[in-house]
Protein backbone atom coordinates (compact mmCIF):
# COMPACT_ATOMS: atom_id res chain seq x y z
CA UNK A 1 0.00 0.00 0.00
CA UNK A 2 1.51 3.26 -0.78
CA UNK A 3 -0.12 6.48 1.35
CA UNK A 4 0.44 10.13 0.15
CA UNK A 5 -0.56 12.63 2.17
CA UNK A 6 -2.68 15.93 -0.11
CA UNK A 7 -2.87 19.84 1.45
CA UNK A 8 -4.17 22.74 -0.24
CA UNK A 9 -4.70 26.38 1.41
CA UNK A 10 -3.90 28.60 -1.28
CA UNK A 11 -6.20 29.48 -4.69
CA UNK A 12 -9.24 27.44 -5.13
CA UNK A 13 -8.39 24.50 -3.02
CA UNK A 14 -10.99 22.31 -4.48
CA UNK A 15 -9.43 22.67 -8.15
CA UNK A 16 -5.69 22.04 -6.94
CA UNK A 17 -7.15 18.50 -5.45
CA UNK A 18 -8.55 18.20 -8.76
CA UNK A 19 -5.94 18.95 -10.41
CA UNK A 20 -3.13 16.85 -9.31
CA UNK A 21 -5.34 13.54 -8.56
CA UNK A 22 -5.53 14.24 -12.84
CA UNK A 23 -2.19 15.07 -12.95
CA UNK A 24 -1.61 11.73 -11.18
CA UNK A 25 -3.49 9.86 -13.94
CA UNK A 26 -1.57 11.20 -16.37
CA UNK A 27 1.82 9.93 -15.52
CA UNK A 28 0.41 6.56 -14.71
CA UNK A 29 -0.20 6.92 -11.15
CA UNK A 30 -3.64 5.88 -10.07
CA UNK A 31 -5.63 7.13 -6.77
CA UNK A 32 -7.40 3.48 -5.60
CA UNK A 33 -9.30 5.49 -3.49
CA UNK A 34 -9.30 8.16 -0.69
CA UNK A 35 -10.29 9.80 2.63
CA UNK A 36 -12.52 11.70 3.25
CA UNK A 37 -11.30 15.49 3.47
CA UNK A 38 -11.21 17.43 6.39
CA UNK A 39 -10.55 21.39 6.31
CA UNK A 40 -7.85 21.76 9.24
CA UNK A 41 -6.28 24.38 11.18
CA UNK A 42 -2.76 25.33 10.23
CA UNK A 43 0.33 23.45 11.53
CA UNK A 44 3.28 25.00 12.65
CA UNK A 45 3.35 28.80 10.70
CA UNK A 46 -0.63 29.66 12.46
CA UNK A 47 -1.16 33.09 10.55
CA UNK A 48 -2.42 31.51 6.80
CA UNK A 49 -5.76 29.96 5.74
CA UNK A 50 -7.32 27.17 6.61
CA UNK A 51 -6.43 23.85 4.89
CA UNK A 52 -7.77 21.05 2.87
CA UNK A 53 -6.06 18.08 3.73
CA UNK A 54 -6.56 14.17 2.73
CA UNK A 55 -4.78 11.29 2.40
CA UNK A 56 -4.55 8.91 -1.07
CA UNK A 57 -4.11 5.63 -1.72
CA UNK A 58 -2.15 5.02 -5.01
CA UNK A 59 -0.75 2.42 -6.99
CA UNK A 60 2.06 2.72 -9.50
CA UNK A 61 4.95 0.80 -10.50
CA UNK A 62 7.67 3.74 -9.78
CA UNK A 63 10.17 3.12 -7.33
CA UNK A 64 9.27 5.39 -3.96
CA UNK A 65 12.65 7.98 -4.96
CA UNK A 66 10.93 8.02 -8.62
CA UNK A 67 7.69 8.86 -7.43
CA UNK A 68 8.90 11.71 -5.01
CA UNK A 69 10.46 13.03 -7.71
CA UNK A 70 6.86 12.83 -9.27
CA UNK A 71 5.22 14.27 -7.06
CA UNK A 72 7.52 17.75 -6.76
CA UNK A 73 7.32 17.65 -10.67
CA UNK A 74 2.86 18.26 -10.19
CA UNK A 75 3.30 20.29 -7.12
CA UNK A 76 5.48 22.66 -9.48
CA UNK A 77 3.32 22.24 -12.50
CA UNK A 78 -0.06 23.30 -10.51
CA UNK A 79 2.29 26.36 -9.61
CA UNK A 80 3.99 25.66 -6.11
CA UNK A 81 7.92 26.46 -6.05
CA UNK A 82 10.24 24.42 -5.58
CA UNK A 83 10.53 25.98 -1.90
CA UNK A 84 8.45 26.91 0.64
CA UNK A 85 9.03 29.89 3.13
CA UNK A 86 8.71 29.75 5.79
CA UNK A 87 9.05 26.04 6.23
CA UNK A 88 5.56 25.56 6.66
CA UNK A 89 3.89 28.61 4.68
CA UNK A 90 1.17 28.27 2.81
CA UNK A 91 1.23 26.55 -0.46
CA UNK A 92 -1.58 25.44 -3.27
CA UNK A 93 -0.53 21.99 -3.37
CA UNK A 94 0.96 19.69 -1.24
CA UNK A 95 1.72 16.29 -2.04
CA UNK A 96 3.66 14.08 0.89
CA UNK A 97 5.01 10.82 0.24
CA UNK A 98 3.28 9.24 3.60
CA UNK A 99 4.27 5.39 3.12
CA UNK A 100 5.39 3.09 0.37
CA UNK A 101 4.21 -0.41 1.73
CA UNK A 102 6.64 -1.93 3.96
CA UNK A 103 9.85 -0.03 2.36
CA UNK A 104 12.56 1.94 4.82
CA UNK A 105 14.31 4.99 3.39
CA UNK A 106 16.81 7.21 5.47
CA UNK A 107 18.98 9.39 2.88
CA UNK A 108 18.92 13.11 2.47
CA UNK A 109 16.29 13.25 -0.07
CA UNK A 110 13.95 10.93 1.37
CA UNK A 111 12.53 9.09 4.10
CA UNK A 112 10.28 6.78 4.39
CA UNK A 113 7.76 6.04 6.29
CA UNK A 114 7.54 10.44 6.75
CA UNK A 115 9.23 11.47 10.04
CA UNK A 116 6.25 13.60 10.43
CA UNK A 117 3.59 11.61 10.33
CA UNK A 118 3.32 11.09 14.35
CA UNK A 119 3.02 14.39 15.21
CA UNK A 120 0.43 15.92 12.63
CA UNK A 121 -3.14 15.20 13.16
CA UNK A 122 -3.85 16.68 9.78
CA UNK A 123 -2.47 13.54 8.49
CA UNK A 124 -3.24 10.94 10.55
CA UNK A 125 -7.36 12.08 11.25
CA UNK A 126 -7.70 10.92 7.48
CA UNK A 127 -5.67 8.55 6.81
CA UNK A 128 -7.00 7.06 10.07
CA UNK A 129 -10.46 7.13 8.25
CA UNK A 130 -8.78 5.14 5.32
CA UNK A 131 -6.32 2.92 6.55
CA UNK A 132 -6.73 2.47 10.06
CA UNK A 133 -4.49 -0.88 10.98
CA UNK A 134 -1.74 -0.23 8.53
CA UNK A 135 1.69 -0.75 10.34
CA UNK A 136 4.06 1.78 10.54
CA UNK A 137 7.57 -0.30 11.98
CA UNK A 138 9.89 2.99 13.14
CA UNK A 139 7.12 3.64 15.82
CA UNK A 140 5.84 -0.28 15.91
CA UNK A 141 2.23 1.07 15.80
CA UNK A 142 -0.55 0.95 13.38
CA UNK A 143 -2.02 4.34 11.80
CA UNK A 144 -4.99 4.22 14.60
CA UNK A 145 -2.62 4.12 17.33
CA UNK A 146 -0.46 6.59 16.27
CA UNK A 147 -3.52 8.69 15.93
CA UNK A 148 -4.94 8.25 19.63
CA UNK A 149 -1.78 9.40 20.77
CA UNK A 150 -1.56 12.28 18.39
CA UNK A 151 -5.33 13.42 18.55
CA UNK A 152 -6.67 16.55 19.55
CA UNK A 153 -9.78 18.44 19.59
CA UNK A 154 -9.93 21.73 17.70
CA UNK A 155 -7.95 20.00 14.71
CA UNK A 156 -10.30 20.25 11.64
CA UNK A 157 -13.70 18.61 10.40
CA UNK A 158 -14.91 16.91 7.26
CA UNK A 159 -15.94 19.20 4.36
CA UNK A 160 -17.80 17.62 1.41
CA UNK A 161 -16.85 18.33 -1.92
CA UNK A 162 -18.95 20.88 -4.09
CA UNK A 163 -20.73 18.55 -6.91
CA UNK A 164 -19.17 18.76 -10.41
CA UNK A 165 -15.68 18.97 -9.33
CA UNK A 166 -13.66 15.32 -10.20
CA UNK A 167 -11.93 13.85 -6.86
CA UNK A 168 -11.25 10.11 -6.54
CA UNK A 169 -13.56 8.10 -4.02
CA UNK A 170 -13.97 8.01 -0.94
CA UNK A 171 -14.55 4.58 0.44
CA UNK A 172 -17.82 3.65 2.71
CA UNK A 173 -15.71 1.04 4.74
CA UNK A 174 -11.75 1.75 6.20
CA UNK A 175 -9.00 -0.20 4.44
CA UNK A 176 -7.74 -3.30 6.29
CA UNK A 177 -4.11 -4.31 6.71
CA UNK A 178 -3.22 -7.59 5.90
CA UNK A 179 -2.73 -9.95 8.23
CA UNK A 180 -3.15 -9.27 12.04
CA UNK A 181 -3.42 -5.40 12.56
CA UNK A 182 -2.42 -5.89 16.19
CA UNK A 183 1.26 -7.93 14.84
CA UNK A 184 3.97 -5.94 13.02
CA UNK A 185 4.60 -7.20 9.45
CA UNK A 186 7.55 -9.78 8.79
CA UNK A 187 9.08 -7.30 7.30
CA UNK A 188 9.97 -5.29 9.95
CA UNK A 189 13.87 -4.44 10.07
CA UNK A 190 15.30 -6.21 13.31
CA UNK A 191 19.11 -6.27 12.53
CA UNK A 192 20.51 -3.92 15.70
CA UNK A 193 22.20 -1.58 13.11
CA UNK A 194 18.95 -1.44 11.23
CA UNK A 195 17.06 -0.38 14.32
CA UNK A 196 19.70 2.39 15.47
CA UNK A 197 19.44 3.78 11.89
CA UNK A 198 15.47 3.80 12.11
CA UNK A 199 16.27 5.39 15.79
CA UNK A 200 18.00 8.37 14.37
CA UNK A 201 15.59 8.95 11.08
CA UNK A 202 12.81 9.13 13.06
CA UNK A 203 13.76 10.86 16.41
CA UNK A 204 11.77 13.11 17.54
CA UNK A 205 11.66 16.75 15.81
Amino acid sequence: MIFIGVGSNLGDRWKAFSDAWQYLLSVGIEVIQSSPIYETYPWGEREQPLYLNAVWQVTTHLSPEALLETLQAIEQSLGRPPSVRPRWGARIIDLDLLAYGAEIRCTPTLTLPHPWIPHRPFVLGPWNDLAPYFYLPPWKATVNELWQRCHSSGWGHRVPPPQGIPLPMTPSKPTQHAGNPSFPPASEPSKPEIQAKLSLCWKKP
